[in-house]
């Protein structure tokens, strides 16, 4: 079920050499933008999307989605340098494969991860199932109310007269790191992200909605089950049998919080078939500015300091917010979007300048700090530094 084609390719240096009508060039990006990046993989010229990518709805929400791939990043350049490696995006695990481990466990698809349903819950999905099916010839613009099939399985509500089994994993991300050898490029290491659920809704036999909390605890020792069946799965391919396979548990966030989740463990597998160094971490995302007063904290007051002083600059700006990611205590990163009505491009510079002069005063040093300006046109101005640098960089777009 997987397919095993990236462990050997042939490098744009050997182009000038007869080819085989089967082989493909292969070559990388010449510039890299930091050290905080990955050099991309291009096979033939273009850049090979994984299997994951067609499956990205299965997170709930776009904040989800980035923190997802942005701390998986983060997991893999700690055991995989970026002056060492080359990012591909996913090729070893198929998108079929991907969608039928995504699934429930069932007569039909015994690969899936996520755990059968009862026997009951079971055989009242499927006269659901059929119900729908009968309803296909209905057209959803003349019945806006209609519930269709797609719909069900994209939000996994099963209708039941029990509190439902969670669906526990809604998305698995692989990333490969190329390494370049005399022969071409060969795989070096593969990178998992496994999205747990932190909440899963159902609805009963009433039509009533339910919303179902997994515990931190539960999701931890799922999600170990889960890497350790998915990292023997791989195994069991002769070239994947000593590569190094990481693999990160994430919490995504409920999708009423406009903040993403974070990674609570990441381990490694370097041979067989399971991972067994687990790290935990210590990693937190928060809202800013804080609204609830009990959630008040002087440790958040940078960013009641930054807000104020732009507000008082600009009093008819539409709103501030920002998304702050902790780790191990300390701020690692924060974004900020700053809502402006204003187009004149002498108003956005004005105001891009002052962002400049007040973020140097009152936002925290060495920390990555990105900040948008954004009106109803879209961007119009960036503020920003990468972590460790001093001087913020900027730029204004010209529509």
């Amino acid at each position: 079920m997987l397919t095993g084609g990236v462990t050997q390719v042939r490098s744009q240096a050997q182009e000038d050499e007869p080819t085989n009508p089967d082989e493909v060039t292969v070559q990388t990006t010449t510039n890299q933008l930091s050290s905080d990046f990955y050099r991309a993989v291009i096979i033939d010229g273009q850049y090979q999307i994984g299997a994951s990518a067609s499956s990205n709805n299965n997170l709930s929400s776009a904040a989800n989605s980035r923190a997802f791939e942005e701390g998986l990043l983060r997991i893999s350049k700690q055991v995989f340098p970026t002056e060492q490696y080359f990012m591909q995006e996913g090729q070893i695990i198929d998108e079929a494969t991907m969608t039928s481990w995504l699934a429930r466990e069932s007569a039909t698809n015994p690969e899936g991860l996520n755990p059968a349903l009862p026997e009951e819950d079971a055989e009242t999905q499927s006269s659901l199932e059929e119900s729908l099916a009968s309803e296909e010839s209905v057209d959803p613009a003349d019945d806006p109310e209609d519930v269709t099939e797609e719909g069900a399985e994209e939000n996994e509500q099963i209708v039941t007269n029990v509190q439902s089994t969670p669906i526990y994993l809604s998305q698995v991300a692989e990333k490969n790191l190329m390494v370049e050898t005399e022969e071409g490029f060969a795989l070096g290491g593969i990178v998992l992200g496994l999205a747990m659920n932190s909440t899963y809704e159902y609805t009963d036999a009433d039509g009533v909605i339910h919303e179902q909390e997994i515990s931190v605890g539960e999701m931890r020792e799922r999600g170990r089950q889960f890497a350790n069946i998915i990292v023997g799965r791989l195994r069991n391919t002769e070239e994947l049998r000593s590569v190094p396979i990481v693999v990160g548990i994430y919490r995504t966030a409920p999708s009423d919080e406009v903040v993403g989740g974070t990674y609570v463990l990441d381990g490694i597998s370097r041979e067989g078939n399971s991972v067994t160094d687990w790290t935990e971490n210590n990693e937190y995302r928060i809202a800013l500015p804080i609204i609830e007063a009990s959630d008040q904290s002087d440790q958040y007051a940078y960013f009641d300091n930054f807000n104020n002083e732009i507000i008082n600059f600009f009093p008819n700006l539409n709103g501030i917010s920002g998304e702050a990611l902790y780790i191990d205590g300390g701020l690692a990163s924060l974004n900020v979007e700053i809502v402006s009505q204003f187009y004149k491009q002498t108003e956005i510079t004005a105001l891009t300048q002052h962002i400049t002069d007040v973020s140097q005063r009152t936002l925290p040093e060495g920390v990555a700090i990105e900040i948008k300006v954004i009106s109803d046109a879209g961007v119009e101005a960036y503020v920003g530094r990468p972590a460790g640098a001093t001087q913020y960089q900027s730029h204004i777009f010209k529509k």
